[in-house]
């Protein structure tokens, strides 16, 4: 017959195992309820698991450290798979679902990937055309061409955008992308010089 566990020795297990018993020890197979030292939050596990290593006692963090390490285990082939495809991680890996802040090599702007999309063939957003816009910056460039905008940035880089040549007071509406490309903002402009 095994021996019976001793209240006072049962509390140190529970407590060694980061749990802080919250009534009088019931038993070796009974669910206990107890506090987890790292969340506060309320668990009941059975001694005889918490010393058999079954369970480390708060699911919660259980899970927790299990993603910590699973995360820890991948990092390095992620970030091997993100400088393949020509991105430099500025953050630590944070899953192959998440956003992650990595440098693009090629444009030198920093990008937000998801792993996953890189792996499956994707690439800089940004590079793409099909990266948000700061509406100063698209400004900015439509005025590095001589095209004054005559309404707000319309939000996508493929869209007309209404503007005014300040070269012969022509109105059109170029679009951010095809100006970006080379092509002149001006379609007066542009039949003159032909």
């Amino acid at each position: 017959m095994p021996r019976r566990t001793d209240p006072d020795e049962a509390v140190a297990i529970m407590r060694a195992a980061g749990l802080e018993p919250l009534e009088p020890y019931p038993g070796s197979n009974t669910a206990w309820k107890c506090r987890c030292l790292k969340s506060a939050h309320l668990v009941a596990p059975t001694l005889g698991s918490v010393r058999s290593g079954r369970t480390s006692g708060c699911r919660r963090c259980g899970r927790a450290a299990a993603d910590k390490r699973r995360l820890a285990a991948g990092g390095e082939r992620a970030e091997t798979d993100m400088r393949g495809a020509g991105f430099e991680p500025l953050d630590p890996y944070p899953g192959a679902g998440a956003r992650w802040r990595c440098r693009h090599l090629a444009c030198g702007r920093v990008v937000h990937p998801r792993l996953f999309g890189v792996r499956a063939g994707g690439g800089c957003q940004v590079c793409a055309g099909r990266a948000p816009v700061d509406p100063a910056v698209a400004e900015a460039d439509m005025r590095a061409i001589g095209m004054q905008p005559l309404e707000p940035f319309p939000g996508r880089v493929r869209d007309p955008w209404k503007c005014r040549c300040l070269r012969c007071g022509h109105t059109g509406a170029p679009a951010l992308n095809n100006v970006r490309g080379g092509q002149g903002g001006c379609v007066n402009c542009a039949r003159r010089a032909r």
